[in-house]
């Protein structure tokens, strides 16, 4: 029977070495790291050829052979600038290399750029640079760009890690709607579309032709809202729907427009297989709802509408409930879906919409929406759910972020212990950050709001952001006190003309 164990190969190998000296195992680790493939082994190699070099007397051109095969290796793994640093010390040695100057026409490198002054100071990898430019706001990288430095190349490619494109200038409807507008803004809005034109179709086909470019893109957002007949986005549409393929990377996708773009959008990227995570839509031709393809990793849902039916969004929403932790729901029409959503799972809930008499949106979202972190709530009040807010005293124990905007009081509904009860809820919570309370122009004591409302404001210690409606019976003077110090955006909403020590407060 012939048995062979291949650990006693290894064994044997050891054996052998174990009686060699330092410079002989050094050649036998140089003969063996010829045989490892570049792909896949760059911590083997980095560390084998690192403790090469620390043998000394080991002969000139072994060296150069170490380094050589630890620059393959660098190159394949990405790291061109070690590797070039590497590529740089053989040719220091030996200026007419032929292996290094093969590695740089196939690697397409210019020889110029391994040449650094001696004894100048040390480089850092382009690894540690990214490191750093990831720390800097969109305006420095943009200056970044003018910088003759490897900080450029890796500027741009932060960059356009998030692509916003426009197909056309924003319509100022004030602009639109006067029939008598000047020749000269009319020929400023030419100029503007042009420009965006101009800019779409260079970064459309920067996709097209460069993969590395395309592969880089993680969010694209997408405004194509059209004035007027005049405009045609055929051209513009044609390319996007091209380029969508190539963005093999892409993990968030915004997209403003028709109803017949947004449907392409999203049936190009489902069939490509994109791994969305984050899926915005705003349909600005009043068309309601839209089909929306079953992507199957959305996190962050978000869609804009005006009128129309909500079966569509609420069959996707339903789909992606065990994934979804963000939703946005934006129409003045729709229900909230409170049967076809997950609300444990949520951490972000905004809603716009209809608060009917039958809406059990608010005891479904204090009972269950126990990760909730931001909660924003708006639309018209059809509801009485000040006792939901009583029984749900200290739920929501994560939230940063309470808002709650009602637009008009349907004329039936009294609720005047709805403020207080709100007051209640949101009483020394130290983890809130904001809070924006806005209440109708009138019928203010229908819902309980008065200069009692403002006295939750000192229990709110980390309070950062507050927008409040500012109630007709508060005095100015008690009103700055109320305000907690550590606020640094302040929005009030003022009903009555001001008086004259409001405006001293407001001054202050």
């Amino acid at each position: 029977m012939n048995i062979f164990n291949p650990r006693i190969l290894d064994a044997s190998i050891r054996d052998v070495t174990g009686c060699l000296s330092d410079t002989q195992k050094a050649d036998v680790l140089l003969h063996a790291l010829q045989h490892l493939p570049s792909e896949g082994s760059r911590i083997v190699t980095e560390n084998a050829v690192q403790s090469f070099l620390q043998v000394s007397g080991v002969p000139p051109a072994d060296v150069a052979k170490a380094l050589l095969l630890r620059a393959k290796t660098r190159l394949a793994a990405g790291y061109r600038t070690s590797a070039q640093q590497d590529l740089l010390s053989v040719l220091c040695s030996d200026p007419e290399n032929r292996d290094v100057k093969a590695i740089i026409q196939s690697e397409h490198l210019r020889q110029e750029m391994l040449v650094r002054e001696p004894d100048g100071p040390p480089r850092f990898s382009a690894e540690v640079w990214r490191e750093i430019a990831l720390c800097l706001p969109k305006r420095d990288l943009k200056s970044l760009l003018l910088v003759p430095h490897a900080l450029s190349r890796i500027a741009s490619q932060l960059i356009f890690r998030e692509i916003d494109l426009h197909f056309t200038a924003s319509p100022d409807h004030s602009r639109v709607e006067n029939r008598y507008r000047s020749v000269h803004d009319d020929q400023d809005e030419r100029e503007l579309d042009a420009w965006h034109y101009q800019r779409s179709a260079d970064i459309l086909t920067r996709i097209l032709v460069d993969p590395v470019f395309a592969s880089q893109v993680r969010s694209l957002c997408v405004y194509a809202v059209v004035s007027g007949a005049s405009h045609t986005l055929t051209f513009q549409t044609g390319m996007l729907i091209n380029s969508l393929p190539k963005l093999s990377n892409l993990r968030s996708a915004h997209c403003s427009g028709s109803r017949e773009l947004i449907s392409r959008m999203l049936e190009t990227m489902c069939a490509s297989n994109h791994r969305l995570h984050s899926l915005s839509i705003n349909l600005v031709n009043r068309s309601g709802d839209i089909d929306i393809p079953p992507f199957k990793h959305i996190t962050h849902f978000s869609i804009t509408a005006e009128g129309g039916d909500s079966a569509s969004t609420h069959n996707f929403i339903a789909q992606s409930h065990d994934n979804l932790r963000s939703l946005v729901l934006k129409n003045a029409n729709w229900k909230f879906p409170a049967d076809v959503i997950s609300v444990r799972h949520l951490t972000t809930i905004e809603f716009e919409g209809c608060f009917s008499a039958d809406s059990q949106v608010f005891s479904e979202i204090l009972s269950t929406g126990h990760q909730l972190e931001s909660l924003t709530l708006s639309g018209i009040l059809e509801c009485t759910p000040s006792a939901t807010f009583r029984l749900y005293r200290s739920s929501l124990p994560f939230l940063r972020h309470f808002a709650l905007k009602i637009v008009s009081l349907h004329r039936h509904v009294t609720d005047r212990d709805l403020v207080p009860a709100i007051s209640e809820f949101l009483r020394d919570r130290k983890h809130l950050h904001s809070f924006h309370l806005i209440m109708p122009s009138t019928d203010h004591r229908r819902i309980g709001f008065d200069a009692s409302a403002w006295g939750v404001l000192p229990s709110l210690s980390n309070l950062r952001s507050l927008c409040i409606t500012y109630p007709r019976d508060l005095s100015p003077s008690l009103a700055g006190w109320l305000i907690p110090r550590t606020v640094r955006a302040l929005t009030m909403e003022i009903m009555a003309p001001p008086a004259e020590d409001l405006l001293l407060f407001m001054n202050v």
